[in-house]
């Protein structure tokens, strides 16, 4: 029981660290990301979209249907280079 409690526990403190402005950037380092820019990113679940930009400059664009693990890749396959940065935004 203390090892499931102990899970559990562990597993919602994630969420809210995630949820409290902890945005889950996958395979960029997002550093950088201005804080504003870290905003956009919500974290990974059911239904988010790979929301990434090519530089700086550029517009936020977000692709749908891409598989977990895999954004960083997309993004820099469209972007033609390492993208600026990318997350999954919801």
């Amino acid at each position: 029981m203390k090892k499931a409690m102990t899970l559990f526990a562990s597993v919602s403190l994630g969420f809210l660290v995630s949820a409290c402005g902890g945005p889950e950037l996958e395979d960029a380092d997002g550093s950088t990301l201005t804080t504003a820019e870290q905003a956009i990113c919500e974290g990974y679940a059911p239904g988010a979209v790979c929301t990434f930009k090519c530089t700086s400059t550029s517009e936020w664009t977000f692709v749908g249907g891409v598989a977990y693990g895999q954004c960083q890749s997309v993004a820099n396959s469209i972007c033609g280079r390492t993208a600026y940065g990318a997350c999954w935004s919801r």
